[in-house]
């Protein structure tokens, strides 16, 4: 728990910025957190003995997301090779975070659903894996439908990218946008295509947004606009356990999105500008997302979709020449473990929630004395 309160100072800043409910301050300390419970994980297990794969990195139900290409589990920053247990951990905290009941850490019933899902998608990568049933009658309303209406309704990244403009000869964007083209061998969309607007937003934590609006050159065509979001990467250092096993963090993330989510996201390029690597995609007019707190049936729900997109993801990311027998071994005689660990974490940052929120008490009530 210490660790935790000795990094507290960014969360407190955060917290000053944009208040929000005790329940949602241990969320998002859960959020900060994601890198030191990473780090703390050998303390608990004997890592050189359990089987590595590629990673989501980061699987909690903020990142599952629904768009017009289906719905799964998003945001690749924290992906990489690594312990297969550390996604099932950081999700099942997840999950018990944001149920609807705190009386336990997680009801027996949605375990079972986790492992059922994850064991049944491992063993049959081709079966896709399951949607997520609370956002199954979640549809677009008109504004979502395109991007063109989209920016017309200075919806969340326009109005973040209208918030901070830069000027569109800026020789800095107009280089970072041709080098991520070039990563995707589409120079030739600005043939018909034209930037009208560009601005700058930082992300959840502090990683640069650059957002383009590209609309077509005849303003009599039909064609949609597209908004882009080329940003800075995530790059955490490798450890003897966790490592990036590609020479740039942009093809890390993209080959996590095709590994964990293929055909969710659009327009995926990367490039590098002034020695800063970056990653860009296509925004989606439509994103949903599930913010509730959720019942033991919506727990089990949401159990079993994460779990076979993870059972999926871990297959098809095993090295080559690995058989998949070592982690359905693992998995089958160690889950528990695993289990207890996601408990112990989810407990420590319970109590360091509670530490922090008795001393930022003990300040206030020290002003008033």
């Amino acid at each position: 728990m210490e660790e935790y309160l000795k990094r507290s100072e960014s969360f407190e800043k955060r917290l000053s910025i944009e208040p929000v409910t005790p329940r949602e301050e241990l969320y998002l300390l859960f959020r900060m957190a994601g890198p030191l419970m990473q780090s703390k994980l050998g303390r608990f297990l004997d890592l050189t003995k359990i089987p590595v794969t590629f990673l989501h990195g980061n699987p909690h139900m903020d990142n599952y997301v629904k768009t017009l290409q289906g719905s799964a589990m998003l945001d690749f920053d924290r992906s990489r090779m690594g312990p297969y247990c550390w996604d099932i951990i950081r999700f099942l905290s997840s999950l018990s975070l944001r149920g609807e009941s705190k009386k336990d850490f997680l009801d027996r019933k949605v375990v079972d659903y986790f492992i059922d899902a994850y064991i049944t998608h491992f063993l049959n990568p081709d079966i896709p894996a399951k949607r997520l049933k609370m956002l199954k009658n979640t549809n677009p309303q008109k504004w979502q439908l395109n991007s063109r209406n989209y920016l017309d309704g200075n919806k969340k990244w326009a109005k973040k990218m209208r918030e901070n403009p830069i000027a569109l000869d800026e020789a800095f964007i107009q280089e970072l946008l041709k080098k991520y083209l070039e990563s995707r061998q589409e120079l030739s969309l600005l043939d018909e295509y034209k930037v009208s607007e560009v601005g700058m937003c930082p992300g959840s934590f502090g990683k640069k947004h650059y957002i383009y609006a590209i609309v077509p050159k005849n303003p009599d065509s039909h064609k949609d606009a597209i908004i882009l979001d080329i940003k800075e990467v995530y790059e955490e250092k490798d450890t003897k356990f966790f490592f990036n096993p590609y020479p740039h963090h942009g093809q890390r993330m993209i080959e996590a999105s095709k590994i964990f989510a293929d055909g969710m996201e659009e327009r995926l390029g990367y490039c590098t500008l002034k020695n800063e690597q970056y990653w860009g995609r296509q925004i989606p007019s439509f994103a949903a997302k599930v913010k509730k707190y959720l019942t033991k049936n919506e727990q089990m729900d949401f159990a079993y979709s994460v779990a076979s997109e993870l059972g999926k993801g871990h297959r098809k990311g095993l090295p080559q020449g690995v058989s998949p027998e070592v982690i359905e071994i693992d998995f089958l005689q160690n889950f528990d473990t695993y289990f207890k660990i996601a408990k112990l974490f989810t407990m420590e940052l319970e109590l360091a929630h509670e530490s922090i929120k008795k001393k930022n008490k003990l300040y206030q009530d020290f002003r008033s004395w």
